[in-house]
């Protein structure tokens, strides 16, 4: 199985040459994508390129293999006089004819079978690198230049397309020769390999990433194929003479098989019809002329959906701008539109008064996340949950400054915050949403997350808390708004939510309790404020009530004294003017008022001699005659 032992000329036939120019190029191939495999640093995903080395060597081993047998029967094995070759090695060593040397080595090595397996093993040898992961930098490079990217593309392609050349070329001889057809075969193989590779290629540079599970699929397909080549070289060395001879020394794959050509359903169906029941449909006119004027037709089809592309029809909460030749003319409002067919006219639809909301504190993975929907009568799930002890999915966590002690430090603060907004009315915000800004969404979120956080970061956690949320939302809302006006953004803040501003969870439970310290503390000095109050409260009522009452008495004693004063003056007066008789009657009144009260008799001063009135002022037992008249 070698192409350098045994050159005659005169007995090579026309496929033995062409069996020997695809044994070298897929020989060429596969050595060139071996050593590009092992190459570090290209900017390609080198991986596929040991499939493909693995798939062009079983290629070779299949050329090569029924290039033997059109050069005829196997030739009986000869002995071998080890010592003459020893010798000749010797000798051409001696002589430095390196040439000579690999000759002599490839004409005594016994390459069938020995030469398959060989070649089977550095087939499965050549698809180990594909489980080593891709290198950073060659995503790196992709991302940086995909030039290189989509040059291997376009190289795989071209391969892949003279590939399929030569398998129909083969194929078509697959009936009148075994080893054409074993051609056709590990040619699809490598057909197939080749398109994976270039597709590969083509979504590393769209993606950014690769479909590794292909790559693994494609080496060991390949492989399988080798370990059954290698397989079935060893057996037929241990099959009976009678048996190598021939087709049955022409290397092929079962595996190989299960990549075949589908027929079309149609052909079948026709095949069909014409041996089993002798219906020629290629005779039918109907048919003949619905074949001929279905190119007509579906070029028709064609020309008029493309000018339908002109047609825009915008609904109830749509706009769009419409660009002629890449350039924005118009706003389309709601309703039908005529313009030119794409892609001389171009309809890009914006919203027309929608409102969305977005969470400040997510990122672009998790914007869109909106809480989970509850029956009425089902439990509250936790993410809905506003108790500060709940960890919450949309949270997002700032270290504000603070102050403890008269020292400044650092606190931590999380914040659920919302912000709705729709695109602007006017035609003017429609045309600035669509082209100022590639991620109006991201644009707006970015925006919004930082003027939140410039907000918590100016002010203490005790501020925060203290704050109406209300307050805070309207302050956000007007800086949102005023950077979205100097970017021209085309965007109206409707209204900044706060759903909830508290510490972290895990330190919800301290800073309850030092909350309750402090308002227990703050309640034991307003009691005794206000107990301090209620004593001073009453002192002050007692000093007032006894100023007043010593100033009534005061008073009173002082009116009375001249109230006195003046009765005195009175009958000073009257005295003056009366004489005796006043005299005496003052003395009667005064004595009457004296003994109001007393339990006195008056005896007639008759009665006695001497001209002397008597005070009887014995008492009387109750009921007598005098008590009686005392009591009156």
């Amino acid at each position: 199985m070698s192409y350098l032992a045994g050159r005659e000329s005169d007995d090579v036939r026309p496929e033995s040459v062409g069996l020997a120019w695809i044994g070298s190029i897929a020989a060429g191939l596969a050595a060139a994508f071996a050593f590009l495999s092992a190459v570090p640093g290209l900017p390609v995903d080198v991986r596929w390129y040991a499939p493909l080395a693995s798939a062009w060597l079983d290629l070779f081993i299949v050329a090569n293999s029924a290039r033997l047998v059109l050069r005829g029967p196997a030739r009986p094995a000869r002995q071998r006089n080890w010592r003459m070759l020893v010798r000749t090695l010797w000798h051409s060593m001696r002589r430095r004819r390196s040439g000579a040397i690999v000759l002599v080595v490839m004409r005594v090595i016994p390459w069938e079978p020995w030469g398959i397996v060989t070649c089977a093993l550095a087939s499965v040898a050549a698809t180990a690198s594909v489980w080593q992961p891709i290198a950073p930098a060659t995503l790196i490079r992709a991302m940086v230049s995909p030039v290189p990217l989509a040059s291997n593309a376009v190289v795989l392609l071209t391969l892949a397309f003279l590939t399929l050349i030569a398998e129909r070329y083969h194929d078509a001889k697959a009936d009148r020769s075994a080893a054409a057809a074993s051609l056709a075969r590990l040619l699809r193989v490598v057909l197939l390999t080749t398109l994976v590779a270039a597709a590969s290629a083509a979504w590393l540079l769209y993606a950014g990433t690769t479909p590794d599970w292909l790559l693994h699929a494609s080496a060991l397909f390949s492989g399988a194929i080798a370990v059954e080549l290698a397989v079935r070289a060893a057996l037929l060395w241990f099959a009976p003479p009678a048996r190598r001879t021939g087709a049955t020394r022409v290397a092929s794959s079962a595996i190989a098989s299960i990549v075949r050509w589908q027929p079309s359903p149609i052909t079948a169906l026709g095949d069909a019809l014409r041996t089993q029941y002798g219906i020629d449909l290629r005779q039918n006119w109907v048919l003949q002329t619905v074949v001929r004027l279905l190119p007509m037709a579906v070029a028709a089809v064609v020309v008029g959906g493309w000018l339908l592309t002109s047609v825009s029809i915008l609904g109830p909460n749509e706009r769009a701008v419409y660009e002629r030749f890449g350039k924005p003319v118009a706003v389309w409002q709601s309703g039908p539109h005529v313009g030119l067919p794409w892609p001389f006219g171009k309809a890009r639809p914006v919203d027309n008064g929608a409102v969305h909301q977005l969470i400040v504190s997510g990122n672009a993975d998790n914007s869109s996340v909106t809480g989970p929907t509850v029956p009425a009568d089902g439990s509250t799930p936790d993410q809905l949950n506003r108790l500060w002890d709940i960890a919450h999915p949309w949270e997002t966590t700032q270290v504000i400054a603070g102050a403890s002690g008269g020292q400044q430090n650092f606190q931590i603060v999380n914040a659920d915050v919302r912000l709705d907004y729709r695109v602007g009315t006017a035609d003017a915000d429609a045309r600035a949403a669509l082209y100022r800004a590639d991620d109006l969404e991201g644009m707006v979120r970015s925006i919004a997350n930082r003027e939140v956080v410039h907000y918590l970061a100016s002010h203490t956690l005790e501020s925060l808390l203290e704050t109406r949320q209300t307050v805070m939302a309207d302050a956000v809302r007007r800086a949102v708004q005023q950077r979205l006006d100097q970017l021209g953004a085309g965007v109206d803040v409707l209204a900044v939510v706060i759903e909830s501003i508290h510490p972290p969870a895990g330190a919800a439970a301290a800073y309850h309790g030092v909350q309750a310290a402090q308002v227990r503390a703050q309640a034991s000095v307003a009691k005794a404020q206000a107990y301090a109050a209620g004593e001073l409260g009453d002192a002050q009522r007692e000093a007032l009530e006894d100023v007043g009452q010593a100033g009534g008495r005061a008073a009173e004693t002082l009116a009375r004294a001249q109230a006195q004063q003046i009765e005195f003056d009175a009958d000073v007066g009257a005295s003056r003017l009366g004489g005796p008789a006043f005299a005496l009657e003052y003395y009667l009144r005064h004595l009457q008022n004296g003994l109001r009260h007393a339990q006195l008799t008056v005896i007639d001063d008759r009665l006695a001699s001497g001209g002397r009135a008597t005070l009887d002022l014995r008492s009387y037992p109750t009921g007598d005659l005098a008590g009686i008249q005392r009591n009156k």
